[in-house]
């Protein structure tokens, strides 16, 4: 290009600026109250290694010193933002343990896409945790932050004000992973780029939605590089003549180029339709490709090799990743390490970016020339007129072209007596594992909260329980007289301080290969569980030792050793292989493997200095609304109506638990081990139901239509749009009181009741002792308590 040709491009440039600007230059700095973002592992600062574990040393080295739930040496673009307005660095929204969010939060998680994935994280890499979920998080937040607040106490210094949400910046980096999935689908370029639009319009509505919401303030990256990432370099395979002057792969950016033109036409369509909305388009992607092609001239080097990973061209390797480590001759060796000195890399891991191409990368953005319209971010409150917005994109341009220029039998009677004269236990906590049967709110916390009327009974509100009250985790946890557990996934107004519920509804044993969105099953399998409970005991003991309000939040260390350990959960494993169309022989087939995922739970447990184990063995399947409703017409019924088939694979499934766990007592020898019989209690209660004042025990009380009053397709709280007003269908009965069956999948918070005052005082027990004595232990050498 000729120099005069250039000198013009930049006068334009130069006068676009000036058309708009004077009204900035009057306009004050933003006062942000908060933040709140939306994003994917570009962002994260401690999402998904909440629910699925921490990211391993050397994460966080440079600046954390240790992990801090990003995937960096240290801080992520994020973070500066947050630092520039003199506001705390975001705490995660699915991190509960020591989190503040009194100035917002991020919503963020690695891996996380705008356009949910049919697969699961262990499959594809891809977060459940979607721009959509995240928004229903967001939406959730909001609401119980609020009542969380009204409840005063520490919580007032933890959670947001009302007006903040209205006066907050809301930041999105997310993208990426959408056209990364269909490379890793084997898609072609034409096959991604068809699919972008789509795309765009599900972020578009999601923005919309939080202007719905009264979020007014939005800054938006656009995505950066792909083809500049050694991950997808390494992974896709493409032709020499593809490879541009900076070594990165040009189809690849080039549907990122695609996708970025239609994120800014989508992002002039949102200046219209939201008329108070002040919305910045920020090109990241021109700066990441300057830092890459022009590295020297920042300070960096080799910006295609990774500073933290191992082997190959890229100094990267898929399977062994930065923080890997492989056994040697017993020993665990670290060989995913980080460089000598991660400030002059760009490239962390082959992935992201180090802290020091982030710094740079803030700071190239902060100033507005990366922006549309070109406002600095401290002035990103402030609209712009109209007629500056037409000519925004000539500036862009303009800035663009100059950068790319430059066990047990009974005791005797005699040792029952010590028993009972045995002081009961003094459990000062309990940590609970399982799926919906326990879960007080972990999957609400995570994929948004169950409807009403559950709740209704005891509560008066939906509690993230699937049932109309309290579960047999709260009358266990009343008994022990602590108080009911909150879910650690659950960081709004939860209080650790006597244990932690890892549950969440659709749970298994055995991790599945399907999404929730696909099976209903969750993603947070007990393997999940497990990682969740070890981050927590670490965790939680660093931010008890700060001082302050989380000492009052949560556990002692002496807690863990010294609290109950209680399990609910295999239920879901079975009926994920009936709803696979598996035979029970099949089923049956499979059951060794899960019982072999328990055991190493429970040691693993054990291993963190977990002694006290109280495990309920699963239900009658066969019993089951859900289960009877889909299967009624391949099964016989027994006498009382229920399939006798899927019972007889409950009951297979109890005695292989059984024996699992009299291995773990010999295994484990100071643990306490109690294996509680609830199948046969609820069993008693479904076809014994009149004899203990119950009605009814083959129909839901909540739900729609059909000879069980369920409709898989219309469960509890389902409701429908009349001339544009919504009503409950699948409404509660009027008396859940005397019926067993809440929903067709879980009981009533009566039945619950009942079922726990049978299990509480030990006669479902082996050994046969109480709930409040479970810490006793059985003497091997004479098979008595001690």
């Amino acid at each position: 290009m000729e120099a005069k040709h250039l000198f013009g491009f930049f006068t334009v440039s130069v006068l676009c600026g000036l058309v708009g600007s004077a009204a900035l230059a009057r306009a004050s700095s933003c006062d942000f109250p908060a933040i709140f973002n939306f994003g994917d592992s570009n962002s994260d600062t401690g999402g998904l290694s909440a629910v699925f574990g921490q990211a391993p040393p050397p994460h966080g080295e440079t600046y954390f010193r240790s992990p801090a739930g990003r995937y960096s040496d240290g801080r992520l673009v994020v973070d500066f933002i947050a630092q520039s307005f003199g506001l705390p660095y975001l705490s995660a929204y699915l991190d509960a343990v020591g989190s503040n969010f009194s100035h917002g939060a991020n919503f963020a998680t690695a891996g996380s896409t705008i356009r949910p994935q049919n697969s699961t994280l262990r499959q594809s890499g891809f977060s459940p945790i979607s721009l959509d979920v995240q928004f229903n998080e967001f939406y959730e937040f909001r609401r119980r932050s609020q009542v969380a607040r009204s409840r005063g106490g520490v919580y007032e210094k933890l959670l947001p004000k009302e007006e903040v949400f209205s006066r907050a910046l809301y930041t999105f980096d997310i993208g990426q992973n959408d056209l990364t999935a269909g490379y890793f689908m084997n898609m072609s370029t034409s096959e991604v780029k068809a699919y972008i639009p789509d795309v765009l319009e599900q972020f578009k509505n999601i923005v919309k939605y939080l202007y719905g919401e009264g979020g007014r303030y939005f800054w938006i990256h656009n995505t950066g590089p792909v083809g500049c990432l050694p991950y997808v370099m390494e992974r896709i395979p493409i032709l020499t003549s593809q490879v541009d002057g900076a070594g990165c792969a040009s189809p690849f950016n080039e549907v990122a180029q695609v996708f970025n033109r239609g994120l800014k036409k989508v992002v002039t369509q949102l200046r219209k339709e939201l008329p108070l909305a002040a919305i910045t388009y920020v090109d990241v992607y021109a700066v990441k490709y300057a830092l890459i092609s022009q590295p020297k001239k920042y300070g960096f080097k080799q910006p295609l090799r990774t500073c933290c990973g191992h082997g190959g061209k890229y100094n990267y390797n898929i399977h062994m990743g930065c923080g890997a480590r492989i056994t040697v001759r017993g020993k665990e060796v670290l060989v995913g390490k980080s460089c000598e000195d991660p400030s002059v890399y760009v490239n962390w891991d082959g992935v992201h970016y180090t802290e020091a191409a982030n710094k740079q990368i803030f700071d190239h953005i902060v100033g507005g020339s990366f922006s549309d319209p070109p406002v600095p971010l401290n002035r990103a409150c402030h609209r712009l007129p109209s007629h500056y917005l037409a000519f925004s994109g000539l500036r862009t341009a303009a800035v663009l072209l100059a950068l790319l220029l430059c066990r047990f039998p009974a005791c005797s009677a005699a040792a029952d007596a010590d028993a009972a004269a045995a002081a009961a236990c003094d459990f000062p906590s309990i940590f609970n594992f399982g799926d919906s049967n326990s879960d007080t709110g972990g999957l609400s916390a995570a994929f948004g909260q169950v409807p009403r009327p559950n709740g209704e009974t005891y509560f008066h509100r939906p509690s993230g329980r699937y049932c109309d009250g309290r579960l047999l985790i709260d009358f266990i946890a009343e008994d022990l007289r602590l108080p009911h557990l909150s879910a650690y996934l659950d960081s709004v107004g939860a209080n650790f301080s006597h244990g932690a519920n890892f549950a969440t509804a659709g749970s298994t044993i055995r991790p599945q290969n399907t999404t929730l969105s696909q099976s209903g099953y969750s993603p947070i399998a007990l393997n999940v569980q497990l990682v969740e409970f070890s981050d927590f005991l670490v965790r939680s003991q660093y931010f008890r030792s700060q001082g302050g309000v989380f000492t009052s939040l949560l556990p002692r260390e002496d807690y863990f050793s010294r609290a109950l350990y209680t399990f609910d959960i295999g239920q879901n494993d079975l009926t994920a292989g009936l709803k696979q169309n598996m035979t029970v022989d099949q089923i049956k087939a499979y059951i060794p493997d899960v019982m072999t995922q328990f055991s190493d739970a429970i040691k693993k447990v054990y291993a963190e200095g977990g002694r006290s184990f109280w495990i309920h063995n699963t239900g009658p399947l066969g019993c089951l609304i859900y289960i009877m409703d889909r299967f009624h017409l391949e099964a016989p019924e027994d006498e009382h109506g229920c399939l006798r088939p899927f019972n007889e694979l409950a009951q297979y499934f109890n005695t292989r638990l059984k024996e699992a766990v009299d291995s773990l007592r010999t295994e484990l020898p100071l643990a306490a081990v109690t294996y509680v019989d609830v199948y046969s209690v609820k069993y008693d209660l479904i076809t014994q139901a009149h004899k203990h004042g119950f009605q009814h025990p083959f129909e839901a009380c909540c739900g729609h239509g059909g000879k069980y009053n369920y409709n898989n397709g219309r469960r509890c709280g389902f409701k429908i749009t009349d001339e544009g007003k919504e009503i409950v269908i699948a409404k509660a009965c009027e008396d859940p009181s005397v019926r067993v069956s809440w929903d067709g999948i879980h009981f009533t918070e009566a039945a619950n009741r009942w079922i726990f005052e049978q299990i509480a005082g030990g006669s479902y027990s082996d050994p046969p002792i109480p709930l409040n004595m479970t810490c006793l232990r059985m003497n091997h050498r004479d098979q008595c308590m001690v």
